[in-house]
């Protein structure tokens, strides 16, 4: 059974809430089991216990956060043993053009240097889901369906 890593930095709340949404849409793809956690929460021994790895946070000055950089330079330690596993990434911004497509390509960056695969999004936001402020409907649908997609991805791997 294929296991998810949902994981998120989250000041205000808004990330915390979006992270929640995946959480639901990857829960409800059958043979999935998801764990949520806080990134000051994940240890670097759930990234190579997970097939999927997304990870969240706010936009700052359009990157990611210190606290997920922290994790994303920590990862090092397993370079090459990522290889092969699902990676996303979600944003929350106080602004339309906040930076949001770049904090996720940041994190997406970082995935990729590890070999990770990353799942492209037809309809809505194409690099992974985006807020401004708090998630409204659009980004709640959004985040459910991102969550939904990737657990398909990886249980369709997994056979």
């Amino acid at each position: 059974m294929p296991k998810a890593l949902i994981t998120y930095y989250s000041r205000s709340g808004n990330t915390k809430k979006m992270a929640g949404h995946i959480k639901e849409g990857i829960s409800s793809v059958e043979n999935m089991e998801v764990a949520l956690k806080k990134i000051s929460e994940t240890a670097l021994d759930d990234l190579l216990s997970s097939d999927v790895i997304i990870i969240g946070c706010p936009t700052y000055f359009g990157v990611m956060t210190a606290e997920v950089k922290e994790l994303m330079d920590k990862s090092v330690k397993y370079f090459g043993k990522l290889n092969g596993k699902i990676g996303g990434a979600f944003t929350s911004s106080g602004a339309i053009a906040g930076g949001n497509e770049t904090t996720i390509l940041s994190i997406l960056q970082g995935f990729l240097i590890h070999g990770m695969i990353i799942q492209g999004v037809q309809k809505g936001g194409h690099y992974g889901p985006v807020a401004v402020g708090a998630p409204d409907e659009a980004a709640k649908k959004e985040c459910i369906n991102y969550g939904k997609l990737l657990g398909q991805l990886a249980v369709k791997m997994s056979k």
